[in-house]
């Protein structure tokens, strides 16, 4: 919530001050980097994890074999990007933006200490971390603004602050758990890693699709000032994303004991927690549909007016990430693991056909539509593709019209 809410506000004093334009490019970037960030993270992360719950006395050999692998596809990974970029761009600022902000695919060896801490249920070591950077260099990008900073500095900022984190964390590992140079890599464990790494790669290359390549298409198609009035009225809606991830935390687990001892209770939980999801999608919703011409221009100022229209559409993707989010706990509890990731690949392909289509007709409006679209086929339409799940699409299908409303208030006048 911290990074959500403090992170908004400065995304806006940042957008505000480079305009539309210099906001694009670096937001184009940024997209780019995070996906190349799928392909060198490598899935370790949760192969890690899941190897240190089950083995936590093999600390030291998963985490040295996680680091010596990050390190290795990290920077290949970032030559690889240097390359492509410096063959098809003559820009100096475009390849100098690169080089510093994906500076930070070279400090993925270091995140191994999160990797630790999560096993350990001691996230709140890393959110300690995560915290007083985001802190720190809210303040920062502040002063730069103040002191008049070109968007090469807002890139010094952002690798300086992505090396913080892992630098933060690293310092607790070491007060908590000992020195990291007793890490030590063991192949074995490498290969296996590498052959399992295969299908969490897919799926975060999936998910970072939804979430990255609408804006680097848009730049690639229209250009950055489309970029910069795209993610300047996506900033607004992304920002209500940590909502249906605190309801899933919080109250799934309870919904998960109800499945072994009473199946007809857990059934009614799981048509409420689907109900208010989607309750309290649509109470966002409406009201910013609204007042999103008002709200973007207050926020951003008159330079992103073309803002608005773009937010009017991609917000009401919100109804999906909140369905999507609910349905992905009940695809967890019922073990269909291969569908979610296959539907999330469904929505992946649907996100790039949609761009290509609608951008070059419809700029920054068409790259909404397409993201919308493709919100509603990975977590509603893909339920009615196989028998085994079109009872879960039902389901999503009463939630979506509120069908279960009348029954909800005719309860609460019997209690009465």
């Amino acid at each position: 919530m911290l990074r959500m809410v403090l992170g908004l506000f400065v995304s806006i004093a940042v957008a505000r001050y480079l305009g539309p334009k210099d906001f694009g490019l670096y937001n184009y970037v940024l997209s780019i980097v995070a996906l190349v960030a799928v392909l060198g993270n490598l899935g370790l992360q949760n192969l890690a994890k899941r190897e240190l719950v089950a083995n936590p006395e093999a600390r030291d050999e998963v985490l040295g074999t996680c680091f010596v692998l990050s390190a290795i596809s990290g920077l290949l990974a970032y030559g690889l990007m240097l390359w492509v970029v410096e063959a098809t761009t003559h820009s100096s600022l475009l390849l100098g933006l690169f080089a510093l902000m994906g500076g930070q695919l070279l400090s993925n060896p270091f995140k191994c200490s999160e990797i630790w801490f999560q096993s350990q249920v001691r996230s709140d070591l890393s959110v300690k971390a995560t915290s007083i950077s985001l802190i720190l260099f809210a303040v920062v990008k502040i002063i730069a603004i103040v002191k008049g900073l070109h968007l090469i500095g807002f890139a010094y900022i952002f690798l300086l602050e992505a090396v913080s984190v892992v630098g933060i964390q690293a310092i607790y590992y070491l007060r908590n758990y000992g020195p990291i140079w007793r890490w030590r890599i063991q192949w074995a464990k490498a290969a296996r890693f590498l052959s399992n790494s295969w299908p969490l790669i897919v799926s975060g290359l999936a998910v970072m699709v939804y979430m990255r390549i609408d804006q680097v298409m848009l730049g690639a198609m229209v250009g950055e000032q489309a970029v910069g009035e795209y993610a300047a009225a996506t900033r607004i809606s992304n920002v209500w994303h940590f909502i249906p991830q605190i309801l899933a935390t919080s109250l799934f687990p309870a919904i998960m004991s109800s499945k072994v001892g009473d199946p007809e209770v857990y059934s009614q939980r799981v048509d409420r927690f689907l109900d208010l999801n989607v309750s309290l999608a649509y109470l966002i919703t409406l009201p910013l549909y609204f007042i999103a011409p008002f709200l973007v221009v207050g926020l951003f100022g008159d330079a992103y007016v073309n803002a608005a229209s773009i937010l009017q559409i991609h917000v009401w993707s919100l109804i999906f990430v909140f369905v999507g989010v609910a349905r992905g706990q009940l695809l967890m509890a019922e073990g269909l693991f291969r569908f979610s990731m296959c539907s999330t690949l469904l929505g992946a392909v649907v996100n790039v056909a949609g761009n290509m289509i609608l951008i070059p007709r419809f700029s920054a409006q068409g790259a909404a539509v397409a993201t919308l679209i493709s919100q509603a086929t990975a977590a509603y339409f893909s339920n009615f593709l196989l028998p085994s799940t079109q009872g879960i699409g039902l389901r999503l299908t009463r939630s979506l019209l509120l069908l279960n409303m009348p029954t909800y208030i005719k309860n609460e006048k019997n209690t009465n």
